[in-house]
């Protein structure tokens, strides 16, 4: 009969690591997983579009959106969003993204084209430039805590594997020390990603406002790293639970004293 308390935390880890890569890696190549973002920014043109609006418009900038991602960001524009549809941002056409990068921050002032930046339509605000460039680091350890999460998310599959092949009991103990690594790792990395998604997004409001520059957070995202944060906060509880609790050994009963043994 199988144990589901064994091997809840390997469930847990695996589910965690697909959705993790995927936080990961969105946006790092055209059309993939462009829409798991931390956050999108629209230009004037894509925040005041109209039933009759056309991507191949000559009043239109190259680029109306710009989705920022873990390692990279991806630019675009919208086009006329469908009948009925409340959502005017839902129509999305992705034409290219940055290089992945690891320590990866993204400047608005160089991803944008000058014609945009600096045109008639939009009189940028440099303060919205520098809110980026204010949370460079932030974004890049954020970056790094994903990375190592799921490097130590991977470990535990690894040893899970290794441990079918050749039970020991010392791999119960890698488990759970990879296991809590991971969770921390990406627990923090949620918590950097929240406040980054929030913080940019109201910022970029505020001080966009008189330039017609918004933003909206990625729920998405958010959603997916939080719901592997909780997988593996799960997974590190029941294999504490396995190693410490169910794994310690029985207490041994006292030996029966001399005299009751006379007797």
């Amino acid at each position: 009969m199988i144990d589901l308390k064994s091997i809840f935390p390997t469930i847990t880890a695996f589910i965690a690591f697909i959705i993790t890569m995927c936080c990961l890696f969105a946006g790092t190549q055209k059309n993939l997983l462009d829409s798991v973002n931390l956050l999108t920014i629209y230009t004037p043109e894509g925040s005041s579009l109209s039933p009759t609006f056309s991507p191949l418009s000559s009043t239109t900038p190259a680029h109306t959106f710009y989705s920022v991602h873990v390692m990279s960001y991806c630019q675009g524009t919208l086009g006329p969003a469908p009948p009925g549809a409340t959502d005017l941002y839902s129509s999305r056409n992705v034409t290219d993204c940055s290089n992945r990068t690891i320590l990866f921050a993204f400047d608005p002032t160089a991803a944008w084209p000058k014609e945009v930046t600096h045109g008639p339509a939009l009189e940028w605000p440099r303060i919205i430039s520098d809110d980026f460039h204010a949370f460079r680091m932030t974004s890049r350890a954020m970056a790094v805590l994903y990375i190592i999460g799921v490097g130590a998310v991977g470990t535990v599959l690894l040893v899970k594997g290794v441990q079918v092949a050749m039970p020991k009991p010392q791999y119960g103990m890698l488990e759970v020390g990879f296991l809590v690594l991971g969770s921390l790792s990406i627990s923090i990395a949620s918590i950097i990603a929240t406040a980054l998604a929030f913080e940019f997004v109201a910022l970029i409001n505020a001080h966009g406002d008189g330039s017609n520059v918004s933003a909206r957070y990625g729920d998405k995202f958010l959603g997916m790293t939080w719901a592997s944060t909780g997988l593996l906060i799960a997974g590190s509880l029941t294999s504490f639970m396995n190693v410490f609790v169910r794994g310690a050994p029985a207490p041994k009963e006292p030996a029966p004293a001399k005299d009751e043994e006379e007797g």
